[in-house]
């Protein structure tokens, strides 16, 4: 009763015993134990595994998993030890033959961690530190964006507004400036023609005055002779 239930064959009567292929001067056959420390429940019993011994006696075991499992398969690792006097029963269902196999070694093996689900593991352990920090930069960008285009419109219509009244000073203080240099000039010229106007007059007055003076001067040099002449006549009336 390997399975734990008695079979219908295993009987108290006598049956004949037959010693198998392992107990011939040049066996044949050798025959193994596998103990496993835990077969997960998704391995594929009818489908075949494969062994490999390696050195040292070291023993890789693969056995595939039910197709859509994940991972597809569960790796065993492990060693052999050689047996002494140990052998197995075997006994044929269909023929009611009982063979005795004589043990060759007892292999004892571990179930071990998959490449695929040691890193998908690795990943999950990752993810829940990961999580938290996304989390609190997004809530920051989605307001910057939306404050953003509010401030431009605010801003270019107030600058505007700022901006042009200040060309209007300039260009007053610009205008009175120009307009005192103006004035400046106007005096200036009016001041230069006065005064050259003065000086025409007053040249013209010396001219007057030269003019007047020589009319005065003129007038009595033929005074003069004119009281000359009298005293010229005189005499010619005197002759006479």
């Amino acid at each position: 009763a390997m399975n734990g239930t008695v079979n219908p064959l295993l009987d108290r009567e006598e049956h004949c015993l037959r010693l198998g292929e392992s107990f011939e001067k040049r066996p044949r056959a050798s025959f193994h134990t596998i103990r496993y420390d835990f077969k997960p429940a998704s391995i594929d019993t009818s489908c075949e595994g494969e062994l490999q011994v390696g050195k040292g006696d070291e023993v890789t075991i693969t056995l595939p998993h039910i197709p859509g499992s994940t991972p597809p398969m569960t790796v065993f690792k492990g060693n052999k030890r050689p047996y002494q006097k140990d052998c197995v029963l075997i006994i044929n269902h269909d023929t009611g033959e009982y063979v005795l196999e004589k043990l060759s070694s007892s292999i004892q093996v571990k179930k071990t961690r998959a490449e695929g689900s040691s890193k998908i593991q690795a990943r999950m352990e990752q993810q829940p530190t990961r999580p938290p920090q996304p989390p609190q930069p997004p809530p920051p960008p989605p307001p910057m964006p939306f404050r953003a285009p509010t401030k431009p419109p605010v801003g270019p219509k107030t600058s505007p507004l700022k901006d042009n009244p200040s060309p209007e000073p300039q260009l007053d203080d610009i205008k009175r400036e120009l307009r005192a240099e103006v004035d400046i000039i106007e005096q200036m010229s009016s001041s230069s023609g006065s005064s050259s106007s003065d000086s025409e007059s007053s040249s013209g007055s010396d001219d007057d005055s030269s003019s007047s003076g020589g009319e005065d001067n003129g007038p009595a040099s033929p005074l003069q002779p004119a009281h000359q002449q009298p005293y010229n006549i005189r005499p010619a009336v005197a002759n006479g």
